[in-house]
């Protein structure tokens, strides 16, 4: 098992609608409020460089949670 070794933060200030992570220099996460819910995008560097482009997003749909929420309460 890997175990995480540093975690950094960053809110730019010209950016209120996301949070970035680095985690150990390996992966930069965007954490991004949208519209409808969130997207995380995942970025790995290579030889120190982060890629220009993600390596994947997950997006959570907050109408479907809000639907879920309800149905949990009948």
């Amino acid at each position: 098992m890997t175990t995480i070794t540093t975690i950094n933060t960053e809110f730019l200030t010209g950016q209120p609608d996301r949070i970035y992570v680095d985690i150990d220099r390996r992966f930069n996460i965007v954490i991004e409020r949208t519209e409808d819910g969130l997207a995380l995008h995942i970025y790995p560097y290579t030889h120190g460089e982060m890629w220009d482009c993600p390596f994947t997003t997950f997006e959570v749909d907050e109408a479907e949670i809000i639907a879920l929420e309800q149905e949990m309460e009948e």
